[in-house]
C-alpha cells in the first residue's frame, strides 16, 4: 500500500474520530442536563466506553471478521451499520441545534440546561424518524415501469418485456430471506428476460455461500433468461471468479466483457465493471455485431453515456447510484451523472439507471426507495 493511500486512511480516520468525539460530547452535555441527578464520573465512563464501541463497530466488525464468532459478528455488524446512518445525519442536526442554542442563549432568557434538553429531544425525535422511515423504504421493495420503441425490426418477438434489478449487495444485511423477497416478485411478473446489473455481492462472498443463496438464484424462471454483469463491489472482496462459478451454476449468464446473440434476434453485451483492469474498449466489444438487429447492453456504472450513443447501442440498463441512497446526497449524484437514476433518451439510444434492490453499509435508504424495474421494448421499423 502507497504512502498516499495510508495518508488518506489515516486522514479519515482522524476525521471520523473528531466528528464522533463532537456528536459523543454533545450527547453527554444532553444527558447531564436530563440526568442531572443520576450523573456522575463512573456514569460518564460507562458512555464514552458505549459510545466508542458504538462508533467503530461497523470498522472492527469488517477488520475483525475473521477472527469474530458468527454470534458475535452479526449484531455488532449491524450496529456498526445503523450508527453510519445516524452518524450521518446527527452531523447535520447537531450543529444546527448548536447555532440554534446559541441564538437562544443570547436572545432569550431560557436557562441553558432547558435549551439543551428541548433541542437535544427534538434532535434525537428527527434522527428516530428518518431512520425509522429509511428503513422501511429499504423494504417497501417499489415496481418502476418505463415503455421504450426500439427503431429495429426483430423476427421473433414483437416486444421483450424485461425485469431489471441492481445493486442487490447481498451479505450479512441484505440476507437470503431478502432475496427469496426479489425472486418472487420477478417470477410473478413473468418477464422476457431478467438483467442484473452488477453489485451482486456486498465484497464478501460469504453470508452467499452459507445462507446458501444460489438455490434462490435458481428459481429465477424468466421466459428467455437471466444475464449478469459484475459491479465494482463484486470485484472489491477478491472473490469474483468464485462469484462467475456459483452464477453459472444457477443458469445465469454473466457476461464478462462479452456478447451474445439470443434466439438469433438480439444482442445481450455485457461489460466488465469499470473496477477491472482489463476492461475492453466498448468499440471492441462491439466489433463483428451486426447492426440490423437489437443490441441491449448492461454497463454497471452509467458513465460517457455519449459512446455507446455513438455506437449504435439501442437500450443500456446500469446501476450503481443508488441515487445518493440518503437525502440529500441525490443532490451530488445527479451532478456526477447525466442520468442517475431513471429514463434518458440520446438520439435513437436508450439509458436506464435503477436506483437499486439493496443497500450499501447502512440498511436504510431516505432518498429513494428499493426498487424493480420493469422494461417493455417494442421493435418497429
Amino acid at each position: 500500500m502507497n504512502k498516499r493511500i495510508v495518508l488518506n486512511i489515516i486522514f479519515v480516520m482522524i476525521f471520523f474520530f473528531l466528528i464522533n468525539f463532537y456528536i459523543g460530547l454533545n450527547g453527554w452535555i444532553y444527558i447531564n442536563a436530563l440526568l442531572s441527578r443520576w450523573t456522575n464520573p463512573t456514569i460518564k465512563t460507562i458512555y464514552w466506553i458505549v459510545f466508542l464501541l458504538i462508533t467503530f463497530a461497523y470498522i472492527l466488525s469488517r477488520v475483525l471478521k475473521s477472527k469474530l464468532p458468527t454470534s458475535f459478528f452479526k449484531p455488532i455488524h449491524k450496529i456498526g451499520a445503523y450508527w453510519l446512518a445516524i452518524f450521518y445525519y446527527l452531523i447535520f442536526f447537531v450543529i444546527v441545534a448548536d447555532l440554534i442554542g446559541l441564538i437562544l442563549k443570547e436572545f432569550t432568557s431560557l436557562k441553558t440546561s432547558s435549551i439543551t434538553v428541548i433541542l437535544g429531544t427534538i434532535v434525537i425525535l428527527c434522527v428516530t424518524i428518518l431512520i425509522a422511515k429509511g428503513r422501511k423504504s429499504a423494504l417497501d421493495t417499489q415496481i418502476v415501469h418505463y415503455d421504450i420503441n426500439v427503431e429495429k425490426t426483430n423476427e421473433k418477438y414483437k416486444e421483450l418485456s424485461i425485469v431489471l434489478v441492481s445493486d442487490l449487495h447481498l451479505s450479512t444485511l441484505v440476507t437470503n430471506k431478502r432475496l427469496e423477497f426479489l425472486v418472487k416478485k420477478i417470477n410473478k411478473l413473468a418477464p422476457d428476460l431478467v438483467l442484473i446489473a452488477g453489485d451482486i455481492i456486498d465484497e464478501d462472498i460469504t453470508p452467499f455461500v452459507e445462507e446458501n443463496m444460489i438455490q434462490t438464484l435458481k428459481k429465477l424462471k424468466p421466459k428467455i433468461g437471466t444475464y449478469a454483469v459484475p459491479g465494482n463491489h463484486d470485484y472489491y472482496g477478491g472473490h469474483l471468479d468464485l462469484l462467475v462459478e456459483h452464477l453459472k451454476d444457477a443458469g445465469i449468464h454473466i457476461l464478462l466483457d462479452e456478447k451474445e446473440l439470443v434466439d438469433h434476434n438480439f444482442y445481450i453485451v455485457g461489460r466488465k465493471d469499470l473496477a477491472s483492469k482489463k476492461r475492453l474498449d466498448l468499440h471492441e466489444l462491439l466489433e463483428g455485431i451486426d447492426h440490423t438487429k437489437p443490441i441491449i447492453l448492461l454497463d454497471h456504472q452509467p458513465y460517457h453515456l455519449e459512446i455507446p450513443t455513438q455506437l449504435g447501442v439501442d437500450l443500456q440498463v446500469s446501476g450503481h447510484t443508488h441515487r445518493g441512497q440518503f437525502m440529500p446526497n441525490h443532490l451530488i449524484t445527479r451532478r456526477l451523472y447525466e442520468v442517475d437514476w431513471g429514463y434518458l433518451q440520446k438520439e435513437r439510444s436508450h439509458f436506464v439507471v435503477s436506483s437499486g434492490f439493496g443497500t450499501w453499509g447502512p440498511p436504510i435508504r431516505t432518498g429513494n426507495p428499493s426498487e424493480i424495474v420493469t422494461i417493455t421494448v417494442s421493435f418497429s421499423n
